[in-house]
């Protein structure tokens, strides 16, 4: 159980890391709250992760961050960075007309 405890804090840390290094290479004119940038790291790390995990070996004794579970992980959060470089797109016209 402790191991599951340690992989989970690990996901929480290289989320919020990837969710700290996509706001600081934003734009600054369309940078999102910081909340949600990392927010969104550690959303997409979790799915990585948990994605390798159940797509690779299991590893013995509990372990669950698997090699493949680290290479989901870390494609989760390059997938986060990628999104929060995208620009924002806010509703409507910016001339105004509909």
């Amino acid at each position: 159980m402790q191991r599951v405890a340690v992989g989970i804090a690990t996901l929480v840390v290289l989320g919020a890391v990837a969710g700290v290094l996509g706001l600081l290479l934003s734009p600054r004119r369309r940078r999102p709250a910081p909340s949600t940038a990392v927010l969104t790291g550690v959303a997409l790390a979790f799915a990585g992760g948990f994605a390798g995990y159940l797509l690779g070996p299991k590893g013995g004794g509990g372990a669950f961050l698997t090699g493949t579970a680290w290479a989901g992980a870390a494609a989760g959060a390059a997938l986060a960075v990628a999104l929060l470089l995208l620009p924002l797109r806010r509703g409507g016209a910016r001339d105004g007309r509909g």
